[in-house]
């Protein structure tokens, strides 16, 4: 488990992510969380139930590639087909969208497990200048 300063220091990073890819759902709730780890209201494991757990922030900063996760993903281009087994899109046992986020997506093998992130999919770069979490 990741100690709670930690945690709360990758919280606000995630946050500052979402603001910036204007993910304004997903602010919210990740600011409720952080008022939750901050005043100690969260249960075993740091979660809480609206949804937000250690274990999906921790997701989320490996799949938007935010510090020190930047490498938890392989960066491909959009429509990549699996460097591991070649499985395509649209075919059994092939790739399919596991998560979607402005300016991209977390793609996954079904045939292998790999996982990668694809981006450069419209809105959401991160040439974007929102206001900070």
């Amino acid at each position: 488990m990741v100690p709670r300063r930690q945690l709360l220091t990758h919280v606000r990073r995630l946050g500052q992510v979402f603001a910036r890819r204007g993910m304004g759902e997903h602010v919210r709730k990740l600011r409720l969380y952080y008022l939750a780890l901050l005043h100690d209201l969260t249960t075993k494991g740091n979660d809480l139930d609206v949804k937000w757990t250690e274990s999906f922030v921790l997701e989320w900063m490996r799949t938007l590639r935010i510090p020190p996760f930047e490498e938890a993903y392989e960066k491909r281009r959009f429509g990549s087909t699996c460097n591991r087994c070649g499985a395509v899109r649209g075919a059994p046992g092939g790739v399919l969208t596991e998560c979607v986020f402005p300016g991209g997506a977390r793609m996954r093998c079904q045939g292998c497990g790999s996982a990668w992130i694809e981006e450069g999919m419209g809105a959401g770069g991160a040439e974007l200048n929102k206001p900070s979490f």
